[in-house]
């Protein structure tokens, strides 16, 4: 007998796991309220599989009225398939929620630590004492450096998620840097540098230990080039 040839992604980010968990929410949920739930699958952040609530845009984006995206995400709720959790700004208008899909509904496993107990300012502040830790990193936090960070925590872009990212990028500049590729900018200038690194890091199915060690990598690489580059600080 032939066996069948091995399935391939077209790509290898970006896809989203729908086994069990959709197959148990098809049934309970109106038509509208299923699409809502699979956008919101395919948007939210892969490990605390929330996203920030903004009625206006999501209605754009599925090409919905407003009260019939909110009434859809009220039958998600009802069957608890999703759940709500007020924006910890108080500033913020009372419609904006961060919105997570519940564990009986989500194929991937949700880490223990509640990061989205802070409020967008609070989140942008994080961000940038992130940015000013590495050496090969200047970024002096522009308007725009923070009208990102706040996209990113509307996202639902966790913190760990965004200190990973930039340890993915520290490490691939040490290494440009280091190897004198003439291609690459000396430092990095920009918090947008990050940008993609983030999807690439909330699609990254690598255990604790992986992180761990990358950490470690960029602490050395970082050392190599400080001690070839006096002044690169």
């Amino acid at each position: 007998m032939i066996p069948a040839p091995r399935l391939r992604l077209k790509r290898s980010t970006g896809w989203f796991a729908a086994g069990h968990e959709v197959a148990a929410a098809f049934p309970l949920l109106s038509d509208a309220a299923f699409r809502l739930y699979v956008f919101l699958c395919l948007n939210v952040d892969r490990h605390s599989a929330r996203m920030v609530w903004e009625p206006m845009e999501l209605a754009n984006l599925l090409q919905r009225d407003r009260q019939s995206v909110t009434d859809a995400l009220e039958e998600l709720c009802r069957c608890q398939v999703c759940r709500r959790h007020p924006d910890a700004d108080k500033r913020i208008a009372i419609d904006r929620l961060s919105v997570e899909i519940c564990d009986r509904f989500w194929p991937y496993e949700k880490p223990p630590v509640e990061e989205f107990g802070i409020d967008q300012n609070s989140y942008v502040q994080q961000a940038r004492q992130m940015l000013s830790v590495p050496a090969c990193v200047r970024v002096t936090c522009s308007a725009a450096d923070e009208r990102l960070a706040a996209i990113f925590y509307r996202r639902g872009v966790t913190l760990v998620h965004l200190q990973r990212a930039i340890w993915l990028g520290c490490a691939r500049k040490y290494v440009a840097l280091l190897n004198g590729s003439e291609h690459a900018p000396m430092l990095v200038t920009s918090l947008n540098y990050f940008s993609a690194l983030v999807n690439e890091v909330v699609d990254e199915t690598s255990g604790e230990d992986y992180w761990k060690y990358l950490q470690h990598k960029v602490t050395q690489l970082e050392r190599i080039w400080l001690d070839r580059t006096p002044a690169g600080r």
